[in-house]
């Protein structure tokens, strides 16, 4: 009530912090229902009767080909005509997509559906990074951007321990039916109180900026970035092994622990949600500290240190069969993976400048999930069906293993990145005019 109170009253920091908690409720939901299909692949795949290779295309391609199709030029228009509109739209349409997919009869159905809660999301998130970018100065965009993090980390908690209790008590039907209706009220919440902010940069006569450039044209600064280009392989690289293990891990326990959807969620969400909130804030926190010190490779060093580090707890979490031990290395895992992903968010909108913020979020989303979220996925479920003659209920397992490789191949990328970071970030910054000093909050 003190937030909304702010916002009644025109006070610009609490107003701000309204903002970032509304946003952080749909960044809540965003997660939920992406998510939710994780936990449920086993009685899905019963229940439509679809094989392993099947699933991962409904959890992968099927979201990311929507997903990358419309990410960016909906991120254009949002950076062109106004973050909140765009927003308000993705808000409502994967809202009532999630509900559709209740009503999903075989595997072209469900993929359809999936693809609608994409085509939503493809221009929410880049919108919720610009609108964060606007409303916090550099020096604080790291933690806001974690708080955005640790809202996703929420959503996916309560994904997988309210979908698979709301599975046991009503069908995977059922858990998607009743995921819809909260973001049909958020998104009007929105459309009635958010504001559209002044961008980030202004001329040096003090009028707003304005950018007409196309499509084309954006994306070539930003490509000229070599920075940035890095840093989009080496995430797309790191997420193939990173989606195909969050999608699977679900599924890889109640194969090898023989788990009920229930059991599992409330066990996995017990391992990974607390750690997956600890560790993007924490995150935040050391990308603020690192930027007030204009150390602008030191985000991108933490990356490098969380995926290496992650690689040997993974490999004995899939081989292992002792149940406590694989939720002890998943919750150290669930600590190095959450660290890095504020500052990704805070360092991909250091490098974009004031009229490319949803765009840069957008390029950088979409190479992830077209490559990451695509293949991730259905190359787990691929391998697990051609190692199954031979390992049997083990092959998921050790699929997930191989694909720990993806870590190593994205780290060398994140190295090369460091090496043009401090010039590239500089050049943005020109963009910006004084970016690092101005800022709504």
């Amino acid at each position: 009530m003190a937030a909304y109170e702010a916002w009644r009253t025109g006070s610009r920091r609490g107003y701000s912090q309204y903002v970032l908690g509304i946003l952080g409720l749909i960044t809540v939901l965003d997660y939920y229902d992406r998510s939710l299909i994780s936990i449920l692949i086993e009685p899905i795949e019963r229940g439509l009767h679809l094989d392993d290779a099947q699933i991962g295309l409904l959890t992968g391609v099927a979201f990311a080909f929507a997903y990358g199709v419309f990410g960016i030029p909906l991120a254009r228009l949002a950076d062109r005509y106004g973050r909140v509109r765009i927003l308000t739209a993705g808000v409502f349409v994967w809202s009532v997509m999630t509900v559709v997919t209740a009503r999903a009869v075989g595997f072209a159905t469900m993929a359809l559906a999936r693809s609608g809660v994409a085509l939503g999301e493809a221009g929410a998130f880049p919108s919720i990074q610009a609108l964060v970018s606007d409303y916090f100065p550099v020096y604080r965009r790291g933690t806001a951007l974690s708080v955005i993090g640790v809202c996703g980390g929420i959503g996916l908690t309560f994904a997988l321990a309210g979908g698979g209790m709301l599975n046991d008590w009503l069908g995977w039907r059922g858990a998607f039916l009743l995921s819809g209706a909260p973001g049909l009220v958020l998104a009007v919440l929105l459309w009635l109180t958010v504001r559209e902010p002044a961008r980030g940069g202004v001329s040096p006569a003090g009028e707003s900026r304005s950018d007409d450039r196309g499509v084309g044209a954006s994306l070539r600064i930003l490509m000229g970035r070599r920075s940035f280009v890095h840093l989009c392989i080496g995430l797309a690289l790191v997420c193939i092994g990173a989606y195909a293990q969050s999608t699977w891990t679900p599924a890889f326990l109640m194969r090898t622990y023989h788990f009920s959807t229930g059991e599992v969620g409330a066990y996995y969400s017990a391992a990974v949600g607390p750690g997956t909130l600890i560790s993007i804030f924490v995150g935040g926190l050391l990308n603020d500290w690192f930027l007030r010190r204009r150390h602008y490779a030191g985000p991108v060093w933490i990356l490098v240190a969380a995926f290496a580090l992650m690689v040997p707890p993974a490999i004995v979490t899939y081989l292992t069969r002792d149940f406590a031990l694989a939720m002890g290395l998943t919750l150290g895992t669930t600590l190095l993976g959450g660290i890095w992903v504020a500052p990704l968010y805070a360092v991909v909108q250091s490098l974009a400048g004031p009229d490319l913020r949803a765009l840069a979020a957008a390029v950088a989303s979409v190479i992830t999930s077209v490559i990451g979220l695509s293949a991730g996925p259905y190359v787990a479920g691929l391998l697990s069906d051609l190692l199954a003659p031979r390992f049997g209920a083990r092959s998921l397992g050790i699929s997930l293993c191989l694909l720990n490789a993806t870590y190593v191949m994205g780290i060398v990328h994140f190295l090369l990145a460091i090496r043009t970071i401090k010039a590239d970030v500089a050049e943005a910054e020109g963009l910006a005019i004084s970016s690092c000093d101005r800022g709504t909050a």
